[in-house]
């Protein structure tokens, strides 16, 4: 495998979406999965939990999150993961000192973070790997938290890329919907694309990662992020990828770089299995979310498609992107576990469906995805052909 590795001239890149660990025996999440995942010479995945023994309940903090002790992080080292996002709209749950535990305990496995850090400068520094004479530069931005959440010159916390938002009427009609208008944060953007154009110069590729979008919804996405990813693409980023809203959405082709605006449930354990699962008003159960049926009497709706994943496959060089796949992946109900779609199972078919119809309606969406062995092929770059 690592002779066959120094032979090419290229980086096999494999990312996923949103892992929410349990509490005991933590690394089962990815046994379906890992030896797919080992496949590949650098790995990323987004951490949506806590870990730590500090801090206190933030009453503040709206959404439902669990506090775990930090060797629930092993799971990420048992595939292993080269670099996990810990920025979120969690990060900041358990307080600062909480945040800081989180980056500590995938330090020590030997685990690079990003999206936050013990301070704003931590936060915002690039982290640099270099494979098969590729250098890969990843950097991580947080649009959905708190203020308190935010790293600042003192305390643990994410890297901000806010939105501001507004709220338009149609018509002179009252109860009528608004139309939601969102723009990114001036000095946010600015100094992301300094990141970008920093890390652009020390770097072939700069993966950029965000966490934002709404919630729970396939499409449209919010007008501020297709603004923040182009404008990051044209400083220097040639991959994008989006988690949060727990469900797949589009996918864009842009300047032949990827934007993927949401990878969707990766692996998301329904009860937490922890005396540290709080949110206002008491214990929270997950299915509470998952039972909410977003499009009413749509073949695509939320809650038909809440645990479709997927393990994306990037293929980089020092021109960029060469070739983007996907392998699809569901969340076993029964034990959270992800598992891999394969061809010939009648959901492969209503997945490919699905990821059409997700981009259709977005400028630069992939709308046509082709299939290649047990993948879906979503682009290679004219040189390949």
């Amino acid at each position: 495998m690592r002779e066959a590795q120094m032979s090419r001239n290229y980086v096999n890149f494999a990312a996923i979406g949103d892992v929410a660990t349990a509490a005991d025996n933590s690394e089962a999440v990815f046994d379906n999965v890992r030896e797919v995942l080992r496949g590949a010479d650098l790995r990323f995945a987004q951490c949506e939990r806590v870990y730590s023994e500090r801090g206190s309940f933030q009453q503040q903090g709206l959404a439902p999150h669990v506090r775990q002790h930090p060797r629930s992080a092993n799971a990420f080292k048992s595939v292993p993961f080269d670099v996990v996002g810990t920025g979120s709209n969690h990060t900041g749950d358990w307080g600062p000192e909480a945040a800081e535990d989180t980056i500590d305990a995938f330090h020590r496995l030997g685990i690079a973070t990003i999206g936050s850090g013990r301070n704003i400068h931590e936060a915002r520094k690039e982290i640099v790997f270099e494979r098969n004479g590729v250098t890969v530069t990843f950097l991580g931005y947080v649009s959905v938290m708190l203020p308190q959440y935010w790293a600042t010159e003192t305390r643990a916390g994410s890297t901000p890329m806010r939105a501001h938002t507004f709220y338009e009427p149609y018509e002179y009609q009252p109860g009528s919907p608004p139309r939601i208008v969102t723009i990114p944060h001036a000095k946010d953007l600015e100094l992301l694309l300094e990141d970008i154009a920093r890390a652009k110069r020390a770097a072939d590729v700069v993966v950029a990662s965000f966490h934002w979008g709404v919630h729970y919804t396939a499409r449209p996405i919010a007008d501020y992020q297709q603004t923040v990813a182009h404008a990051a693409i044209d400083a220097g980023a040639s991959v994008i990828l989006g988690h949060h809203p727990h469900i797949l959405q589009p996918i864009e082709l842009y300047k032949g770089a990827v934007i993927f605006y949401s990878l969707g449930n990766f692996a998301m354990i329904r009860k937490a299995g922890s005396p540290n699962f709080c949110c206002p008003g008491g214990e929270y159960e997950f299915n509470h979310v998952y039972t909410k049926h977003m499009d009413p009497g749509q073949s695509f709706a939320y809650n038909r498609h809440k645990d479709e994943g997927r393990i994306v496959f990037i293929d980089l060089d020092k021109s960029g992107v060469r070739k983007v796949s996907v392998l699809p992946t569901v969340v076993n109900t029964a034990n959270s576990k992800a598992e891999i779609v394969r061809p010939g199972d009648p959901r492969f078919e209503q997945y490919r469906k699905y990821m059409e119809w997700v981009s259709n309606d977005t400028q630069g969406g992939i709308t046509q995805v082709g299939v290649e062995g047990d993948r879906y092929l979503l682009y290679r770059r004219a040189d390949l052909v």
